[in-house]
């Protein structure tokens, strides 16, 4: 009995991983609608900290586009930042491309990189923004396309789907996998089936009067997913919410197996925090977890073949998942990686119904509802500037 239910539960759990990789798939295909008349101006808003994996290459996309006007406006909390004089250097090579920089402590709220967007929001000359991520890296018609997605009546935020790119060691292919084939398959179901907002901040355009509308970056600074409340609030007011088909890269660079746990636990804590019924029906996304459940609860060539079955087809779909994005990696790699990704994220899912203390850019702190950030003194940071920084996304 036990075992047949289990069984039901992983055929589930396959059915709504094939629907999430058709819903990438749709995403992917889908043309972005005919811009009205000329593009608007653009700020960019570039928050900074630290150095992140091909930080020098990440920035010089963003001087390269292919678009008629926009401005780079840099951000750090500590002068003494490296990753300023990086900005600086890639900055000086473009110099038809206008650049400003800032670097300000001042806070509006608990969330550094709110913060930091709040400081350098002042400097931004154009009332369409940008905010984008340092860790990506992105194509010469990434402005156009993403302004395209903003021009439709009614349009009050753009996201873009990303996939994990430049991975390196076991634990930057477990992160590349992990959000190429279900963070991707997620925000593009919850887009295209469930329409519900789902974003998530590497690259977000907005306008600034939409974001004064919701209480502005001193509402956002209370909370640790800024971005996803932030498409709450416009959904709320009734705006419309498009996610970009067209992936930016999520550069990775090496991870340790320790990292990439560290990350996917925030990760759950947030989710958790952000909905707590959709987090507990994720076991359902995990079918070789609930399939290695069904092996030890009813060990036995059935459920062992059942298990072998589902790993081969989740590890068919995540190759396939990581093709339509552009990843490639040999396919024998994918079986091992899948059992160890999906034993490690089934394992690590109870936690957050138990525990809402995280680590966050070398800081402890605790969250709340919506990931509201209790105010509460941060630790010491753990870390210093010279070495790559704890990304919150």
């Amino acid at each position: 009995m036990i075992a047949a239910a289990l069984g039901l539960l992983v055929a589930a759990g396959l059915a709504l991983t094939l629907m999430t990789w058709r819903c990438r798939r749709a995403l992917l295909a889908a043309r972005p609608p005919a811009p009205p008349g000329p593009p608007p101006p653009v700020s960019v808003l570039k928050p900074l900290c630290g150095f992140d994996p091909g930080l020098e290459a990440n920035l010089e996309t963003f001087f390269t586009q292919d678009y008629p006007d926009y401005e780079i406006v840099f951000g750090v909390e500590d002068p003494a930042d490296p990753a300023m004089d990086v900005a600086r250097r890639v900055a000086a090579r473009h110099p038809r491309v206008r650049a400003s920089f800032v670097a300000d402590p001042s806070a509006v709220g608990l969330n550094p990189k709110v913060n930091n967007l709040a400081n350098m929001l002042p400097r931004a000359r154009h009332e369409t923004l940008l905010i984008s991520d340092s860790n990506v890296a992105v194509t010469r018609d990434y402005l156009r396309v993403l302004v395209a997605h903003l021009e439709p009546p009614g349009t009050m935020l753009v996201s873009s789907l990303f996939r994990g790119a430049g991975a390196r060691g076991l634990g930057g292919a477990l992160e590349a996998l992990q959000i190429n084939a279900f963070v991707t398959g997620g925000v593009a179901a919850a887009h295209l089936v469930a329409s519900v907002p789902c974003v998530v901040g590497k690259s977000m355009l907005l306008r600034r009067a939409d974001l004064e509308s919701i209480g502005g970056l001193r509402l956002l600074a209370r909370y640790l997913a800024e971005d996803q409340v932030c498409g709450e609030e416009f959904a709320r007011r009734g705006g419309r919410l498009a996610v970009c088909g067209a992936p930016i890269d999520n550069v990775l660079g090496t991870r340790s197996l320790a990292e990439f746990v560290d990350r996917h636990l925030r990760w759950c804590k947030i989710r958790a925090r952000i909905n707590a019924v959709a987090y507990a029906t994720e076991p359902l996304l995990n079918p070789v977890f609930l399939a290695l459940v069904a092996c030890a609860a009813a060990p036995g060539w059935t459920t062992a073949a059942c298990a072998a079955a589902t790993l081969l087809a989740t590890s068919i779909l995540g190759a396939t998942a990581e093709r339509d994005l552009g990843v490639r990696r040999p396919l024998p790699h994918y079986p091992p990686l899948e059992l160890l990704r999906a034993a490690i994220t089934g394992a690590l899912w109870p936690v957050p119904f138990f525990s809402s203390r995280i680590r966050w850019r070398g800081h402890r702190v605790t969250i709340g509802p919506r990931t509201y950030i209790e105010p509460e003194p941060f630790t010491a940071p753990e870390r210093a500037l010279d070495v790559p920084a704890t990304r919150l996304r």
